[in-house]
């Protein structure tokens, strides 16, 4: 709006009438003209056309004041330009609202002593200044109350009734009460009305900044832009003295994009600490009283004293200091301030002694534990659908949460050059950039996974009588998002708190999807995958990430180094040795030397005198190779033959009466049978991986009666 039209006016009122009427005739002129509105006719009036909706109720504006009656036409056209406000319940719900203010909005202006909606206070936005009191969300009490009264008054009925919401808070399950949706409605409507107001000023001047004006969703990440409508910079927040100075500086951020949609809302936010600081030292503070010392020693003192964490609310503080004084100097002091001063900060996100980069690197030891994992697997079916559908997606790929939330629906695809393969495609939002991950159909875990995204993709296209844009679709009107990741979360850690899983510090798991992302990477680590295969599998942009999980144990270097070119190695009890390859690769002492089918670790010294070859499966120093599997295998097979044969000959040796015969074959039939049982062993352990429960390997039984 063009400041200089402000002049043709003599009361603000007359300019936002204008204002408000100017917008409605961009839509159509009959939206100004018309008093009563039928659904369908104000669709079609905005380039929308819904079929669903019948002509039966109307929204009814004949009896509200001039100034009002523009304020609700502009909050209506505005609702229903949203496609996510399509739907039944959002229209009907409303048109008992616009009932009540039809009787009583006279009565409502007149006991706020206003002249339009948008005057009236509204407690997350203190147009007088910040006050203790005051900047908190939440509605107009006095105007929730009067709307209560009418509702029990004009219907019998009607039941004013409150209700509990339960969510995971501290380790356990708190229930809050809230006021009836039907009625809060209202207070939304007033929240809305007072934001639209707003927008009819300049940029620079408006204290409440929609983030749909300053990022496209080009500049968004998913999560954002299923918020971005309705998403806004409060302003108001802060003390009129400081407003200007908190705006100004965001702005030239966002304008330099050195601020992502991601982290606007937390960094604008960030200089309530310093406004709750100088609010408790002083009485009416001003930027008068700001000085180095202040800044540097006592702002300092607080912050440890509250326990902030991290350096930003600090070194943001001062960047604030300085556009100030740089845009105001006859306002803004002109200091001296060095960010020096931030390591008297003692409660950094970094532990004792480590520095970023070290602590980054320890991001492998944020993983959950294979117990933690298993716990959650074998509850994760209470949890509403589609997540455990999720879990399993985001486990088995390692991919971020927003990426596995908002897989496309047609993520699987065959593989046009390998029929043995399937391709799982999905955008990683964060680098901005698709990654492949090639499926083995043959792989029990792969099969696994292609099974369940079909099923998926079944589930969706019967629900929903089409396919979907997303695999794990939610709709909002006729606007379609994915399943938000905060939910899914929610309901997680209610799982937790509900069967008592615990961290490792015994404490109730407090559920993050990222830690799985990091199991990932760590089991893969452990499985003795190199850094270039988890940089792909996880999609990092570097391979320095993908060191965090190599580098994170010194067993693991250990393991990286023992199965280079050799494989794991394991006794003829079916336990894994770790320390064979790193003995072989010691070839200037001969510390151990290949054998057929393994190594023999016998020393030297006494491994002269050895001359059996063919008796090292009943041998303690004998370390088979699991590459040597299938030579095991034949093995297997010719005792298992051998002793076959030797048992008729017992018996043959028996019928004829020699004995001392059969009693020698006997002897070696049972030699056999050990052998066979050491066989087994090392064939089992090499195909489970070397898996044991307890202390006891997990072994099949041989019938070898």
């Amino acid at each position: 709006m063009d400041l200089k039209l402000a002049h043709h006016f003599t009361t603000e009122d007359e300019l936002y009438l204008h204002q408000l009427q100017a917008f409605l005739l961009k839509k159509s002129p009959k939206l100004i003209e018309c008093d009563s509105w039928n659904k369908q006719f104000v669709l079609s009036h905005i380039n929308n056309k819904i079929v669903e909706f019948s002509y039966k109720n109307v929204i009814n504006f004949s009896a509200l004041p001039p100034l009002p009656k523009a304020e609700f036409k502009v909050y209506w056209v505005n609702l229903l330009d949203n496609k996510t406000n399509h739907s039944w319940s959002i229209i009907e719900n409303r048109l008992v609202i616009m009932n009540y203010l039809n009787s009583q909005c006279k009565q409502i202006l007149s006991t706020f002593n206003v002249s339009c909606i948008a005057n009236i206070p509204f407690p997350e936005f203190p147009v007088d200044g910040f006050t203790k009191s005051v900047g908190k969300q939440g509605y107009s009490d006095k105007l929730i109350r009067m709307y209560k009264n009418w509702r029990v008054s004009s219907n019998k009925n009607v039941k004013n009734t409150d209700y509990n919401v339960n969510y995971p808070s501290a380790q356990k399950i708190v229930s809050k009460k809230y006021t009836n949706p039907r009625v809060t409605i209202l207070g939304s409507i007033h929240k809305q009305i007072i934001i639209q107001k707003e927008q009819f000023k300049p940029l620079n001047k408006r204290n409440i900044i929609l983030l749909k004006d300053l990022y496209d969703n080009n500049e968004t990440r998913f999560k954002e832009n299923q918020k971005l409508f309705n998403n806004y910079l409060n302003f108001y927040r802060y003390p009129v003295w400081m407003r200007d100075a908190v705006k100004y500086h965001v702005l030239e951020k966002v304008e330099n994009g050195e601020l992502a949609a991601s982290t606007l809302i937390n960094y604008y936010g960030r200089f309530l600490h310093f406004r709750n600081f100088l609010y408790e030292k002083f009485e009416s503070p001003s930027p008068k009283i700001i000085t180095n010392t202040l800044v540097q020693d006592d702002f300092i003192a607080w912050g440890n004293k509250n326990k902030l964490t991290g350096k930003n609310w600090y070194t943001d503080t001062i960047a604030i200091l300085t556009t100030a004084s740089r845009l105001w100097p006859e306002k803004w002091p002109s200091l001296s301030l060095s960010y020096r001063t931030a390591r008297k900060i003692e409660n950094v996100h970094y532990k004792t002694g480590l520095g970023r980069v070290n602590y980054n690197q320890e991001g492998a030891g944020r993983s959950y534990s294979k117990r933690i994992i298993d716990e959650i697997a074998s509850h994760i079916d209470e949890t509403p659908h589609p997540i455990p559908l999720i879990y399993a997606v985001i486990l088995s790929t390692g991919m971020r949460a927003e990426d596995g939330h908002a897989l496309l629906y047609d993520c699987l695809s065959d593989d046009p050059s390998d029929e043995k393969f399937m391709l799982l495609s999905f955008w990683q939002n964060k680098v901005r950039k698709w990654n492949t991950k090639p499926l083995l159909k043959d792989s029990p875990e792969h099969a696994y996974l292609i099974k369940l995204i079909k099923n998926q993709q079944e589930y969706v296209k019967k629900k929903y009588r089409k396919e979907t844009k997303h695999l794990f679709p939610s709709f909002k009107g006729q606007t379609e998002y994915f399943i938000s990741h905060a939910w899914t979360n929610k309901e997680i850690k209610q799982l937790c708190i509900k069967h008592n899983i615990l961290n490792d510090e015994g404490e109730i798991l407090n559920f993050s999807w990222h830690p799985l992302r990091h199991s990932k990477g760590t089991s893969m680590a452990e499985d003795g995958h190199d850094i270039l295969t988890i940089m792909m599998e996880l999609g990092h942009t570097s391979p320095d990430m993908a060191t965090v999980y190599v580098n994170k144990r010194l067993s693991l270097k250990k393991k990286a180094l023992i199965e280079k070119g050799n494989g794991h190695f394991y006794t003829i009890e079916g336990k894994v040795d770790e320390k064979v390859g790193e003995l072989l690769l010691r070839k200037n002492d001969l510390v151990a030397t290949r054998v057929c089918g393994g190594a023999c670790i016998l020393p030297n010294q006494l491994g002269d005198w050895c001359s059996h070859a063919n008796a090292c499966f009943n041998c303690k120093y004998f370390r088979a190779d699991e590459k040597d599997i299938d030579y095991f295998k034949v093995e297997m097979q010719a005792i298992i033959t051998l002793i076959d044969e030797q048992k008729n000959e017992i018996i043959e040796h028996e019928e004829s009466g020699r004995k001392r015969m059969s009693q020698i074959i006997q002897r070696r039939t049972n030699e056999n049978k050990n052998t066979a049982e050491k066989l087994n062993n090392i064939i089992q352990a090499i195909e489970t991986q070397g898996q044991y429960q307890g202390n006891k390997p997990q072994l099949l039984k041989l019938d070898l009666e």
